[in-house]
Parts: structure tokens; C-alpha cells; sequence
């Protein structure tokens, strides 16, 4: 979030946009995807990319919609808070698996 308050209203201030990538879980912690996602570059100053990875380890898009960076912000603040055990709990579960 701190990188969007500081980038967003320079990069707004210069006609450029910013792009952000995450993962589907986080995204849908955010409140995923708007009801009517817009993908018109005009309509905001943050694009916002939701990859997904193939069952043959490729990268691909999935979902990109572009928010203002009042909505973005508005998004982030809304996000699930994931208590530190669960966190935890799951990263090692991952980190097992390796």
C-alpha cells in the first residue's frame, strides 16, 4: 500500500500507470474481482494482473481489470486479516512439500 500512495499520484501526475501483480488468493482477499471490472486503460491509474500457472508450470493470464488509485487503496483496505498461526501454519505446510 505504501508503494501506491507514494508511485500512484506521481505516476497519475505523468499520464503513467502503474501495474501490479498477485496471486488469486490474495487478490480475492482484496475482494477479487470489481462486479464489473473494467479494462479500459482510461479508467484508472492502476492495472491490476491476476496470473495463473498451467499444469506445465507456465504463467498465463487469468484476470486483469484496471482500478483508480482510490479504489485500489480502498481494496487493500478492506483486505482479510489472516491470523499470524494460520500464516504461518500454511507456509510450512508449503515449505514441507519442497
Amino acid at each position: 500500500m505504501p508503494q501506491l500512495q507514494v508511485k500512484g499520484p506521481t505516476l497519475r501526475r505523468w499520464g503513467s500507470k502503474l501495474a501490479v501483480a498477485v496471486d488469486r488468493p490474495f487478490f480475492n482477499a482484496i475482494g477479487g474481482p470489481s462486479s464489473a471490472p473494467s479494462q479500459d486503460l482510461n479508467d484508472g491509474s492502476i492495472i491490476w494482473f491476476v496470473p495463473r500457472i498451467t499444469d506445465d508450470c507456465q504463467l498465463v493470464e487469468d484476470h486483469w481489470e484496471v482500478l483508480s488509485l482510490e479504489a485500489s487503496c480502498d481494496k487493500l483496505l478492506s483486505a482479510e486479516t489472516v491470523k499470524r498461526k494460520e500464516f504461518e501454519d500454511a507456509l510450512r505446510a508449503k515449505l514441507q512439500r519442497i
